[in-house]
């Protein structure tokens, strides 16, 4: 996975020490599967880590599968921020919120 600046910058401002983004694909949205993010200090045995500028992502094995080789982003416009999954090589194409996509069989 790969992690962009502004989530670098983002990550450092909220997180405190120890604690890391999760990110979790479950299916559901509009077009299948859906990224779930949320804040976590735990990290579970199948969990894989990577971190970057003293920042730090975690993603359990089965989610993995679905965001390899993607980049995750921290987006903030004038109706709202927001942490984004781009450039996924392993989804065939999502939706126009940016949080649903299908995988490619």
């Amino acid at each position: 996975m790969l992690i962009s600046s502004p989530l670098i910058q983002r990550l450092g401002e909220i997180m405190e020490k120890g604690e890391y983004l999760r990110i979790h694909v479950e299916g559901g949205g509009c077009s299948g599967f859906q990224y779930k993010f949320s804040v976590d200090s735990n990290k579970n045995e199948d969990d894989r880590v990577f971190e970057q500028g003293g920042v730090g992502i975690i993603v359990d094995q089965d989610s993995l599968e679905f965001v390899k080789g993607a980049t995750v982003d921290f987006s903030q416009e004038l109706i709202r921020s927001t942490f984004q999954v781009l450039k996924n090589p392993q989804a065939d194409h999502g939706c126009s919120c940016g949080s649903s996509f299908s995988v490619k069989l």
